[in-house]
């Protein structure tokens, strides 16, 4: 007697930050649950519509964190790295996780569950990961280390935006004592990593408490507190190319319209964001197509 073939994206740990929008976060946690992942979905406190919608809905492998222990985020502020640090946690404490992938509720996969299992499950760990000693001042450099920083959207709260300029008067913070010797890197929020490498980095947190407390109070740490972490640990000698794919308008990735489909697909990538099917319906329509089945988009023409 045969036995049965396991879901493609078995052993899959899927971490979903979402806050509103649930219409498109149903769509990719019934993906993900349907070829075999699990997902440990943190929703914001203050997104009970978002939550009610998800306990209504039958949804296989979901795990939502209660309320008691999610967290109120505000853009670019610390909450965000608790949060995903919480889903980790929960995600690697079940049996049988090989590897964990941190998702928005926007996002949507480009590929269809055999070959994402293919790209993403080939040992190495999956990020957008630079220097930030290499980066522009006004982008990933070392300001954001450097500069204590207060946390929201500067293109739309000019008080936040002063602050935040006004932040090098006073004074930078050592870095070589901060960080301990730690290259800071820096790199796209959303990463894949295998579960060896994250275990390595958890450990590492659990053993150096004084980590977290340096980027309390570093900018948008959610763009620098893993990929620095992993740079410290053995798993930054096992890298592949993103995982994600967006396309940056200014300082914030934009909604994706059907003319971006081809672009993302070119990419390689295995998920792409922001998908909105309230404003870009077609663009998600070809992105769910493109992870039907192998070759499912070129068909359709």
């Amino acid at each position: 007697m045969v036995a049965p073939a396991s879901p493609p994206l078995a052993g899959f740990a899927c971490l979903v930050l979402a806050h509103d929008n649930p219409a498109q976060l149903l769509l990719l946690l019934r993906w993900l649950g349907e070829n075999g992942a699990t997902c440990h979905l943190h929703l914001d406190p203050r997104a009970a519509p978002v939550r009610a919608a998800v306990e209504a809905t039958a949804l296989p492998g979901v795990a939502l964190l209660p309320v008691a222990e999610s967290f109120r985020i505000e853009w670019g502020g610390y909450a965000m790295v608790r949060a995903t640090l919480a889903l980790l946690r929960a995600a690697l404490a079940q049996p049988g996780v090989q590897q964990v992938c941190l998702l928005s509720g926007t996002h949507l996969p480009l590929l269809p569950a055999e070959a994402l299992a293919r790209r993403l499950g080939d040992g190495r760990n999956h990020l957008d990961l630079r220097f930030a000693c290499m980066e522009p001042p006004d982008r990933e450099s070392l300001h954001r280390f450097w500069f204590r920083g207060v946390p929201g959207r500067q293109e739309t709260r000019p008080l936040v935006r002063w602050l935040n300029r006004h932040a090098w008067r006073l004074g930078p913070r050592d870095l070589a004592r901060g960080l301990r010797g730690l290259t800071p890197m820096v790199g796209s929020q959303w990463w894949h990593l295998t579960a060896p490498a994250a275990l390595e980095m958890l450990a590492f947190l659990d053993a150096n408490p004084w980590y977290e407390a340096f980027f309390l109070h570093a900018r948008i740490p959610d763009e620098s507190f893993f990929q620095t972490l992993l740079g410290a640990t053995p798993g930054i000698a096992a890298l592949g190319p993103p995982m994600s794919f967006q396309c940056m308008r200014g300082y914030s990735p934009a909604v994706l319209e059907a003319a971006d489909l081809p672009a993302a697909l070119a990419s390689g990538a295995a998920f792409a964001r922001k998908f909105d099917q309230r404003t870009q319906p077609e663009a998600v329509r070809l992105a769910l197509l493109a992870a039907q089945a192998e070759g499912a988009l070129t068909r359709a023409g």
